[in-house]
């Protein structure tokens, strides 16, 4: 996430767009599974139909804390990421939320956001955007959540096909971690982080990262 000397994005980045899209199963209740979020950030044209620059995709996953059944379950089935979180996150048993956890949270909002995966451009890489963009897309959909949590995993493997050495994933993970702390993220346990958004932290991290990304900010 660090700026690379010399570079500038491919456009001013205020000229980025986010799309939301939410997919549900029509016979599936409202509540009854986690509510998955694509968000497509993008650069159009004037007129706003074409797309100049595909700047990259968040996906974004939302669960009921009392309405969903059995969640661990649901995010398991999805992929091993998501499973990972839902087992740190719910009480396999139960499908409550983990004590620790409720614990360590205010007691407000109803929901878990997840944030599954952020995958931008490589052309858009280098200038802070993707926590930007990230934490913009979670104070979208945070309404009713109680806490954002995510997995700091690597999505992309290595050219050739063949998986990372440890040391290298590990030190991808650490990199991920320092990256998701700026939006403040704190490490919860077995590696997921967690934002409790009933606090103020999100708006300050997202008023810091907008300053410094001001600077690819073209002129009015």
């Amino acid at each position: 996430m660090n700026e690379q000397q010399g570079r500038t994005p491919p456009d001013d980045p205020w000229n980025i767009t986010l799309t939301y899209r939410h997919d549900q199963r029509w016979w599936s209740g409202a509540n009854e599974e986690p509510e998955r979020w694509h968000v497509s950030a993008d650069v159009f044209d004037d007129s706003g139909t074409h797309m100049e620059s595909h700047v990259g995709d968040m996906i974004i996953v939302v669960v009921d804390i009392y309405q969903t059944r059995d969640p661990f379950g649901l995010l398991d089935g999805e992929d091993a990421d998501l499973g990972a979180i839902g087992g740190t996150v719910f009480d396999a048993r139960t499908g409550q939320l983990d004590p620790d956890l409720d614990d360590l949270l205010e007691p407000l909002g109803d929901r878990i956001l997840i944030l599954n995966s952020v995958r931008l451009a490589p052309e858009w890489r280098g200038f802070g955007l993707g926590v930007l963009l990230a934490g913009t897309a979670i104070k979208k959909l945070s309404g009713g959540v109680r806490a954002a949590v995510c997995y700091p995993a690597p999505i992309d493997e290595p050219a050739d096909g063949e998986p990372g050495s440890p040391a290298a994933r590990e030190q991808a993970i650490e990199a991920l971690s320092r990256a998701w702390a700026q939006l403040g993220f704190e490490h919860f346990k077995d590696g997921v982080y967690v934002l409790d958004l009933s606090l103020v932290t999100l708006d300050e991290s997202l008023g810091r990262l907008h300053k410094r990304v001001e600077q690819h900010h073209g002129p009015s």
